[in-house]
C-alpha cells in the first residue's frame, strides 16, 4: 500500500556493470493506513537501486540529502512501484542496479522516493592519458559501487552521474548515466577532450549481442575493434567514431534509441 509501514532494507552490493541477484527474502509487511508526506521541496537527487521487489525497494542516494531522518534505514531511500511514472504509456520499468533521479519526501517512518525515473547509460572507454584531464575533480566512493568510484561535482555540472571503474585495463572505462540529451552532451565533451578544435574521438563500450544493430547506424569510417575490449560482466567490443561533435552527438544519440527500444521490447 502506498506509504504504508517499511520492511527493513537489505544489505546488497552492486559490484559489476550488471547488478547481482539479492540473496535473501523479508517477509511481506502488514497492511497498514497510509503515512502522511511532506515534500522535501523540489529539487532532485540521484541515487543506485539497491533493492528491488517488485511491490518495493530501496535507493542509496549518491547525492547529498539534508534531512533529520537521512541517516535511518542505514541512509536508503524507500520506493513504492506507485511512485514510479509511466513511460510512453507503459508502466515504469525498475531493477536492482539501476541508477535513477527523484525527488524526496519525509513521513513518520523515514525518507521516500517520489517521481522516481530511471536513467539511460553509456559506456565509454578513454585513454589514460585523457582521463587525467577530464576527470580532474575528487571522486567518491560507496559500498554499493565496488571497483569503482564517481564524481559528483561531474554531477552538478552535467546532469550526468559519471563512474569510473577502477579495473586494470589498458583504457579508462567510465559510465554515464542521464537523460538522454544530457547523456549526449556529456559523452561528446568527454570525447573531444583528446580530439583537435571542433572534433571528437568518441569511443563507446558495446555488447557483442548488440554490435550488428549498432554498426547500422555508424558512418563509414567508425573504427570496430575485432576483439572483445572487456569481457566481464558479458563480452563488449569498442566503437571509435572520430568526426566533428555535432556528428559525434548524433551516433550517440542513435545508439541510445537503439539500446532504450531493445529494453521496451525485453
Amino acid at each position: 500500500d502506498l506509504g504504508c509501514a517499511r520492511p527493513p532494507p537489505l544489505q546488497l552490493t552492486v559490484r559489476l556493470i550488471m547488478p547481482p541477484k539479492k540473496e535473501q527474502e523479508e517477509e511481506e509487511p502488514d497492511a497498514k493506513a497510509p503515512l502522511q508526506r511532506t515534500r522535501m521541496g523540489e529539487g532532485r537527487h540521484v541515487g543506485l537501486v539497491v533493492e528491488w521487489k517488485g511491490h518495493m525497494g530501496w535507493i542509496k542516494p549518491l547525492s547529498n540529502v539534508q534531512h533529520e531522518q537521512a541517516s535511518r534505514h542505514r541512509g536508503l531511500i524507500y520506493l513504492n512501484p506507485t511512485d514510479v511514472p509511466e513511460v510512453d504509456g507503459r508502466p515504469g520499468v525498475m531493477k536492482l542496479g539501476k541508477v535513477v533521479d527523484f525527488t524526496v519526501y519525509s513521513d513518520d517512518d523515514g525518507l521516500g522516493a517520489e517521481d522516481c525515473r530511471g536513467r539511460s547509460v553509456l559506456r565509454m572507454t578513454v585513454p589514460h592519458n585523457e582521463a587525467k584531464e577530464c576527470l580532474k575533480d575528487s571522486p567518491q566512493w560507496s559500498e554499493y559501487l565496488t571497483d569503482s568510484e564517481y564524481y559528483p561535482a561531474f554531477e552538478q555540472g552535467s546532469g550526468c552521474l559519471l563512474r569510473k571503474y577502477t579495473w586494470p585495463l589498458p583504457f579508462v572505462l567510465v559510465e554515464l548515466w542521464g537523460r538522454d540529451e544530457e547523456l549526449v552532451a556529456a559523452a561528446v565533451s568527454i570525447a573531444a577532450a583528446g580530439a583537435p578544435e571542433g572534433e571528437a574521438h568518441l569511443r563507446l563500450v558495446v555488447a557483442a549481442e548488440d554490435l550488428d544493430k549498432v554498426k547500422a547506424v555508424l558512418p563509414p569510417d567508425a573504427e570496430v575493434s575485432e576483439k572483445v575490449v572487456l569481457s566481464r560482466p558479458l563480452p563488449c567490443h569498442e566503437v571509435i567514431v572520430k568526426a566533428s561533435k555535432d556528428k559525434c552527438g548524433e551516433v550517440a544519440r542513435a545508439i541510445l534509441k537503439l539500446m532504450e527500444a531493445h529494453v521496451a521490447k525485453a
